[in-house]
């Protein structure tokens, strides 16, 4: 078994909605979607072992839990930890559904199941996050570039290095999948969540759930690892053995 530190490099643009606030323009209220900078393991794990997922959850009804198909078959070969943000190159898109042109109807307000205007915030080209990976098939070639979703279009250049294990400790970790530790038995004394999704795995409750979790206990692996000249440490538990 290897554990990688990942560096990913965002090559296009990254879009995904986990909150919904609002703004005004011209005195009409109108959605903006933004993402949280932390990205949910599930569509990693998707993205290193080459699978595409266009979407989990149907557009047609409300779901809360889903089958992952394949997912099974990934974590014998690897499991990857929620990326976290390094740095981030944020920009802002303004979506104008409202027809112009020489001649404009006139309409003082408009429908609220139509709105005029819909803003993105999303990651730019630029933007690097970090993770770490347990690989448990040395010789497994792992990809250069992923990619998180069609729709979504987030291209990733990553760059590996293998990674020590310098102590044990206790405190808060870098981002988990909630249901995951619980279901490898880590269930944490205490947590703040730092994003949640929309579904969640069949059978793993709270795996929509990413947090920083706090162990009073030293279940907590300090792993340091360099990439291009950066030292990069992470403060997570690791509930497989080494060997």
């Amino acid at each position: 078994m290897k554990i990688l530190i990942c560096k990913l490099k965002l090559n296009n643009f990254l879009t995904f909605s986990s909150f919904v606030g609002y703004s005004v323009i011209a005195g009409v209220s109108y959605q903006v979607y933004k993402p949280q900078p932390y990205i949910h393991n599930y569509a990693l794990m998707y993205g290193f072992a080459g699978l595409l997922y266009a979407s989990l959850a149907s557009p047609r009804k409300h779901v809360n839990e889903i089958e992952y198909r394949f997912l099974d078959m990934i974590e014998k070969k690897m499991y990857i930890y929620p990326a976290r943000p390094r740095s981030l190159k944020i920009k802002r898109m303004l979506c104008n559904i409202k027809g112009e042109g020489y001649v404009d109807v006139v309409q003082p307000k408009p429908k609220s199941v139509y709105p005029w205007h819909v803003a993105h915030i999303y990651f730019a080209p630029g933007s690097i996050f970090e993770t770490v990976l347990i690989l448990f098939e040395e010789n497994l070639k792992l990809p250069k570039t992923i990619r998180i979703g069609v729709k979504r279009q987030g291209v990733f250049e990553v760059s590996y290095r293998e990674a020590k294990i310098a102590k044990d400790t206790s405190g808060f970790t870098d981002p988990v999948n909630l249901g995951d530790m619980e279901r490898f038995g880590l269930t944490p004394d205490s947590y703040a969540v730092v994003l949640s999704t929309k579904t969640r795995r069949k059978g793993v409750p709270y795996s929509n759930i990413i947090v920083k979790a706090f162990y009073s206990k030293p279940v907590i692996k300090v792993i340091r690892g360099t990439i291009e000249g950066e030292k990069i440490v992470f403060h997570l538990p690791i509930p497989f053995e080494r060997q």
